[in-house]
């Protein structure tokens, strides 16, 4: 039997088991058929850039996240030593965190920039569907004020259910 005959259904269902980024190296572009199922069929996606390769980082920024941004329920950005800079790069593409309108998870690790952490928390502001926000080992210089304000963004978040500040503080 071949992948081929499986039907759409079965694919669907095994697309949900497969990060987006080897679902996509492997099954974009073989045939319209799952180019198809991959762009219109496939209702939701979670990304996850916390050991991603920076080859495979561009290629997703560049060929496939414009194509399925607005799919997209969760997202995992990360600066650890794996991911340098990526948040900064992310940005840099043209890419708002607003763009995400049914994200509802989003998860920011080792971002050492406060000025890119502030950003990224207040676009969140304009996600409808945004119930969980979690800050792990984000490590950034601040002043008081600007923690107060930060502080202010995340709680005016119109839907956060969910919120994690795990070890996040200055440097």
């Amino acid at each position: 039997m071949h992948l081929e005959c499986l039907a759409n259904e079965l694919l669907l269902d095994l697309f949900q088991y497969i990060d987006i980024i080897h679902l996509f190296h492997a099954f974009h572009g073989l045939n319209t058929r799952f180019n198809k199922l991959l762009i219109t069929k496939l209702t939701s996606y979670n990304l996850d850039f916390r050991s991603v390769s920076k080859y495979n980082f561009d290629n997703v920024c560049q060929k496939y996240l414009p194509l399925i941004i607005n799919k997209i329920i969760s997202f995992h950005l990360s600066d650890n030593d794996e991911t340098p800079n990526l948040s900064k790069i992310f940005l840099s593409y043209g890419f708002t965190i607003n763009q995400f309108i049914n994200l509802k998870s989003f998860s920011l690790y080792n971002i050492q920039s406060f000025d890119i952490f502030n950003q990224l928390i207040i676009q969140c502001n304009h996600l409808p569907y945004l119930t969980h926000l979690n800050m792990i080992k984000c490590f950034f210089n601040y002043r008081e004020n600007e923690i107060k304000s930060l502080m202010n963004n995340i709680w005016n978040l119109p839907k956060l259910t969910h919120c994690i500040l795990d070890k996040t503080a200055s440097k």
